[in-house]
């Protein structure tokens, strides 16, 4: 689950940086960063929307996990939020009736006929149709002993409709469900593919995560933000600290913004070097 939020992050860094943090948190030669199949595979799909912005990490295991940005710029955010504005809406027409929940066979309806009236013109802009494909064709190449499909946010929402999709495992931070709008893309998912498939990080109090429903498979962590700011407990770096200092580090760095700019306790030192924490923030 570390390892995943690692991953998710590396799409919101630049890209000359994202080799080196690869092999400062797995080891040199552990994992690369693999552009070049990213190109073969949208020049072999010129038909499909090429918008979404996607990496593939490649382990010396074969194995890979692809990694889906969240939205970075407002022209992402309206994109991604149409997949989930009916499931939001009737979200809360439902918590807001008494009674409910005994009302979600008639919103599960309501829903997938709202999406139906976009169905054609969601497709041409839909971020995952082209991630879905990817997976696919990732599948479909036999390259990779295993697949393994992250992000975090809205990203991390692209990420359950790819898995579940393409029968893939996705493991997601701060990501809307897609439980509720599971008849809004095309194909639609179901039920048992989300549960078998996917699995949420998610944690306290922040916002985006409880959108389209509650997940199937899901994991609680603290947020130690002040309440003041909802949109504190969303933060990617936040959530890959809190998980770090829960779980532990597992012989991987410690970012110096968890203790200096999030508050988290110093990390101990494991080598005997009489180093301080403070002093090797300094010097970076």
């Amino acid at each position: 689950m570390l390892s995943a939020r690692a991953i998710a992050y590396i799409t919101y860094i630049r890209i000359d940086s994202v080799q080196p943090f690869l092999d400062t948190w797995f080891g040199e030669g552990e994992a690369f960063l693999d552009e070049d199949v990213i190109t073969i595979f949208r020049e072999a799909h010129p038909d499909l929307p090429s918008a979404a912005s996607f990496q593939l990490v490649h382990f010396s295991d074969n194995s890979a996990v692809v990694c889906i940005r969240g939205s970075k710029s407002y022209f992402d955010f309206l994109v991604d939020a149409r997949l989930w504005y009916a499931a939001s809406l009737f979200q809360l027409v439902q918590s807001a009736m008494p009674f409910g929940f005994s009302f979600e066979a008639l919103v599960d309806f309501c829903v997938s006929r709202l999406s139906d009236i976009e169905a054609s013109s969601m497709k041409q802009v839909s971020y995952y149709v082209e991630t879905t494909a990817f997976v696919e064709y990732l599948l479909k190449s036999g390259v990779y002993t295993s697949v393994t499909i992250t992000g975090h946010s809205l990203g991390g929402g692209l990420a359950l409709i790819t898995g579940a999709q393409t029968k893939t495992p996705a493991i997601v931070i701060s990501a809307p469900s897609a439980v509720m709008g599971r008849s809004a893309v095309t194909p639609e998912i179901s039920l048992d593919d989300i549960k078998r498939y996917t699995y949420a990080v998610i944690p306290q109090r922040d916002i985006i995560s409880r959108l389209g429903g509650e997940h199937m498979n899901s994991a609680n962590i603290k947020c130690r933000a002040g309440v003041s700011d909802p949109m504190a407990c969303h933060m990617e770096y936040r959530s890959l600290c809190e998980l770090m200092y829960t779980c532990g580090n597992v012989k991987r760095p410690v970012y110096c913004e968890c203790v200096r700019q999030f508050g988290y306790p110093e990390p101990t030192a494991v080598d005997g070097s009489g180093t301080s924490f403070d002093a090797l923030c300094e010097a970076l």
